[in-house]
């Protein structure tokens, strides 16, 4: 399975799902609106630590595309007959929303049993103008068992700037 890909659930683990990420877009989308402050961690019956909003990973586009899907899932919500687990279009809408969710609170959602790689280093950069080199890893090598996440993101890159995601000396593996 595509570890950023939304596991099929059925029934009540599905339901559960649908509100857990409806209610983590509402708290995100207080914090944007100022209605709670953003530095106030959110507490999260089933999860030991706290949830953290990352401000800096509250962009136009990703709180746009929260509200968006904030939006289709009241209906799944109100009208539960609705959710069908193996339904591509809402695994689709589900996958984005808890890719941009973890992006914003800098952790994973898994759901129900599901076991998803964690990366050995995240890195998530956001820059409005890259005109130099904007490198999300640099290492030497890669073990067999290393994992690596990088999200980048820039609204230009100049003709002298440089994104790269992973950059590895030598072989990987």
């Amino acid at each position: 399975m595509d570890p950023l890909s939304f596991p099929v659930l059925a029934g009540t683990m599905l339901t559960e799902a649908v509100k857990f990420l409806f209610d983590r877009a509402s708290a995100v989308l207080d914090r944007r609106a100022g209605r709670v402050p953003v530095e106030e961690p959110e507490q999260v019956a089933g999860r030991s630590a706290a949830l953290q909003v990352r401000a800096a990973e509250l962009t136009d586009a990703r709180v746009e595309r929260l509200s968006q899907a904030q939006g289709a899932l009241r209906v799944y919500l109100s009208r539960p007959n609705l959710l069908q687990g193996d339904a591509d279009d809402l695994r689709d809408l589900l996958a984005q929303l808890r890719r941009d969710l973890e992006e914003v609170y800098g952790c994973g959602l898994p759901f129900g049993d599901e076991e998803r790689p964690r990366p050995g280093a995240e890195i998530s950069q956001h820059a409005d103008e890259v005109s130099g080199q904007q490198v999300g890893i640099r290492a030497q090598s890669m073990t067999a068992n290393g994992r690596a996440r990088v999200v980048q993101t820039a609204k230009t890159i100049t003709e002298t700037g440089e994104q790269v995601g992973l950059h590895i000396d030598g072989s990987i593996g």
